[in-house]
C-alpha cells in the first residue's frame, strides 16, 4: 500500500497534461499555477497555499546550501550526495526542531 498525499504543490514548469492527468488518476489534487508559456487559460489553484510552501521549500533549499558539501557537490556518486543531503536536513531538523 502506497501513501499518496491529497494535495501536491508545484512550480509552473510542472505544468504540463502528463502531470496533472497522472495526478489525477492516482486521487491528487495538483496544485500548480499555469506556466503562461504554454498559452492555456489560468487554472484556479490555492495561491496562499502555494506560496506558502514554495516559501517553505527555498528556506529549506537555503539551509541545506550552508553545508559546503551540498553547495559545491563534492561527491561523485549520486548514493553518496543522496547520503549528505540526509545528513545535512537531520542536522537541520536537530538544529530548527522543525
Amino acid at each position: 500500500m502506497k501513501n499518496r498525499p491529497d494535495k501536491l504543490y508545484g512550480d509552473s514548469a510542472y505544468d504540463t497534461e502528463e502531470i496533472r492527468s497522472k495526478l489525477k488518476e492516482d486521487g491528487v489534487q495538483a496544485n500548480i499555477p499555469v506556466n503562461p508559456r504554454n498559452g492555456r487559460k489560468q487554472i484556479p489553484y490555492d495561491e496562499q497555499g502555494y506560496k506558502v510552501m514554495r516559501s517553505a521549500v527555498e528556506r529549506f533549499n537555503s539551509w541545506l546550501k550552508t553545508f559546503r558539501r551540498v553547495a559545491v557537490r563534492y561527491e561523485k556518486l549520486a548514493i553518496m550526495y543522496q547520503a549528505i543531503i540526509t545528513f545535512a536536513s537531520i542536522i537541520i531538523h536537530m538544529r530548527y526542531g522543525l
